[in-house]
């Protein structure tokens, strides 16, 4: 006897083995997290047998003035690097889609090449860059007479900032750019054509063609790159550590800390959760911005 299986369930299964690995990879780990974190726990992740304090680990967070700080540098951090990531990733879509086919194909392969370098590498790599005694960019600065001294990228506080929001914009505007030439890719040339027969120039057409019918495209981009530049923890860890001090300190490096350097594991747990939370909640609050804007516009 055969059994028939509709469509829907066939599809069903096939997806079953990735729904088991994110519920038992994914939604257990926060699960967890958050039992954890309504413990006390001090080097020992054996929750049964420790103390019950409800939200006291939540309330220590909050109370943190480390906790704010990093939550400054972190939307900083954030808004900087995405905006900047947004408008190299821009003209590096628009100069590789406007090229001859072979050439643009050149361009993509050199556009991928940052990103694809593991986020630890491309830490060491600008740590190197960086450092003040054998350092590419202190020497270069000397050599043409700009300082005296190669500067303290790492190690003076305004400096150290700008220098990861720098090294953030160089690996990832590359997948900006990506997600940008698909947007490009999909806008029909007859619009650019009959723009030409009106006389339109090229910046008017990017104002009122590109622009407008990329804005889908550039918002999910944001949401992608936002998301990914609030939870950053790579970068930090091997560029800087957070220093100097506590000074670029991401909200995940910091829980990081309390978790394994501390041996905190329920107030770092707390900490995570935190930060899941504000990812959560900041994703719904931009998708539903999303909804209304797109709607408004149609």
């Amino acid at each position: 006897m055969k059994i028939r299986l509709r469509e829907p369930t066939i599809a069903f299964l096939f997806l079953l083995p990735a729904f088991i690995g994110v519920i038992v990879f994914y939604y257990y780990q926060i699960v967890q997290t958050g039992i954890y974190s309504l413990h006390n726990l001090q080097h020992t992740a054996d929750w049964q047998t420790q103390p019950f304090v409800w939200f006291k680990n939540y309330a220590t967070v909050f109370r943190s003035t480390y906790f704010w700080q990093s939550l400054r540098f972190t939307v900083y951090f954030t808004v900087m690097a995405t905006a900047l990531e947004l408008a190299v990733g821009l003209g590096m879509a628009m100069a590789t889609f406007w090229v001859s086919r072979w050439l643009g194909g050149i361009l993509r392969a050199i556009i991928v090449m940052p990103w694809v370098i593991p986020p630890i590498i491309n830490a060491m790599i600008w740590r190197w860059l960086f450092h003040a005694d054998v350092g590419l960019f202190g020497y270069i600065l000397v050599s043409l007479g700009l300082a005296d001294k190669p500067p303290l990228f790492l190690t003076e506080p305004v400096l150290a900032v700008h220098s990861v929001i720098f090294a953030d914009v160089w690996k990832n505007s590359s997948i900006m750019a990506i997600f940008l030439l698909g947007g490009l890719a999909a806008i029909p040339a007859d619009i650019y054509d009959a723009a030409k027969v009106d006389g339109a120039r090229s910046w008017f057409r990017f104002r009122k063609v590109t622009l407008p019918m990329l804005l889908p495209t550039i918002l999910v981009a944001l949401l992608f790159r936002g998301i990914d530049a609030l939870r950053t923890f790579d970068l930090i860890y091997g560029l800087t550590g957070g220093g100097p001090g506590t000074v670029t300190e991401t909200l995940s490096s910091f829980a990081y800390k309390y978790y394994f350097t501390y041996g905190k594991f329920g107030l770092g747990s707390a900490y995570a959760i935190v930060v899941f939370a504000i990812i959560v909640g900041l994703a719904v609050i931009y998708l539903s911005r999303i909804r209304r804007n797109l709607r408004f516009k149609e």
